[in-house]
């Protein structure tokens, strides 16, 4: 009998050896946000820039950006802060907002004893930013532009990951749709409206 204690503690010693080799998984970025400081900021000749958030979060599934901190609304307002500055005497540019979220979309993964050995795709992250951009001057002569863009990024997410993990996909998701919407709006500005530019 006292070989068989001998023996349990040595396998619960190992064990616990073991749980102590294992590390944590990787936490998310809290206090993290998404900036485009290294980017240059576009002077424009307008008065005065301005951004106006039309969209309202559902709070509710599918959609899953209300559960985070950084999301692609507070995407659009640093980009708007850090990447454009107003520079001349006459003209308004709005940046309207009319969609920015993410949701998550379920993907089917294998049943049976097969499912037992994959670790397989179960949840994919989709975001999406639209907007218009509207460009006023008062004149003369007065005049008037407008343009719409769109910047979509997408992610999947292992069956096995962790709540941390999870997490740290949908920052990293947003990380890639702010990168996208970089783009996109600073192509649309340096072909939509390259006279407002100053060098």
């Amino acid at each position: 009998m006292r070989g068989f204690w001998i023996a349990l503690g040595t396998v619960m010693l190992g064990a616990l050896a073991l749980a102590g080799c294992t590390s944590a998984p990787p936490t998310p970025p809290t206090e993290i946000s998404i900036t485009f400081q290294h980017r240059a900021p576009i002077a424009l000749n307008v008065a005065k820039i301005e951004l106006v958030d039309r969209y309202q979060p559902t709070l509710r599934s599918p959609h899953v950006e209300h559960l985070h901190k950084v999301t692609p609304s507070t995407v659009t307002r640093s980009w708007i802060r850090e990447r454009l500055r107003a520079v001349g005497a006459r003209g308004l540019i709005t940046l309207i907002v009319e969609e920015a979220g993410v949701i998550e979309e379920p993907v089917g993964v294998s049943d049976g004893f097969e499912g037992l050995f994959r670790d397989e795709v179960d949840t994919r992250l989709v975001g999406v930013i639209r907007a218009r951009f509207d460009h006023i001057d008062v004149g003369p002569p007065g005049s008037s532009h407008s343009v719409e863009v769109i910047a979509e990024a997408s992610a999947e997410v292992l069956e096995s990951a962790t709540l941390n993990e999870r997490d740290l996909a949908y920052f990293r998701l947003v990380e890639r749709l702010a990168g996208e919407f970089d783009r996109v709006l600073t192509a649309e500005i340096e072909k939509s409206l390259a006279s407002l530019i100053v060098q």
